[in-house]
């Protein structure tokens, strides 16, 4: 099986683990495992480390000159902003549910 290891500044959303649809920058390269930063829980300082197979690329790619966890988290918030708001609608309509239930309408 051949895997399609992704340059350094690509950016990739974590299909598993428990980041699982969160994006992140391709920091560096280590052997076959990707080193990923997202500027905020995973700084460029301590990447996370994640199989290749486990991740989707994205067509956009930054330069890494000069690249800081400020410029990576601004780089990455339209992004992650896109993934968290459905997920807030799906929150926001399971709290009803559970609201309904507690107060016994059906």
């Amino acid at each position: 099986m051949q895997r399609w290891i992704c340059q350094p500044g690509t950016v990739v959303r974590a299909l598993a683990g428990r980041d699982a649809g969160r994006f992140f920058l391709v920091a560096a390269l280590d052997g076959a495992d990707l080193l990923l930063a997202d500027g905020e829980r995973r700084t460029l300082l301590h990447p996370k480390r994640k199989n290749p197979a486990h991740v989707q690329a994205t067509k956009t790619v930054m330069p890494l000159n000069a690249l800081t966890d400020k410029a990576i988290r601004q780089a990455l918030r339209p992004f992650n902003e896109a993934v968290s708001a459905p997920q807030t609608k799906q929150n926001q309509i399971r709290k009803e549910v559970i609201d309904d239930v507690e107060t016994g309408c059906n």
